[in-house]
């Protein structure tokens, strides 16, 4: 079974939601980082689900929560690591991966 694992960036990308999101409301901004966690665990059992982005990188996969964000993650066959957690309205071609 694969564990999923955050990144640096990918763990600076959920509190950079949660700081702008919780500016309003607090409560949803712990709703939407636990639809993150909960959603992100899916990927363990199905790593190939999110769609492949060679544009972003070698192995590179996205998958878009039901929330504004979108995970993007490489796996192996003991690990999906999640790069960064994105708003889909970003402009990804200006993130680094």
């Amino acid at each position: 079974m694969n564990r999923l694992v955050f990144t640096e960036s990918a763990r600076r990308d959920l509190l950079e939601a949660w700081l702008y999101i919780a500016e309003v409301n607090l409560t949803a901004a712990d709703g939407v980082l636990d639809k993150i966690d909960s959603e992100s665990q899916a990927l363990i059992y199905q790593p190939l689900m999110g769609r492949a982005r060679p544009e972003l990188g070698p192995g590179v996969r996205s998958w878009p929560t039901t929330t504004r964000y979108i995970l993007f993650y490489t796996h192996d066959k003991d690990e999906v690591t999640v790069l960064r957690v994105l708003h889909h309205a970003r402009d990804i071609r200006q993130v680094l991966f």
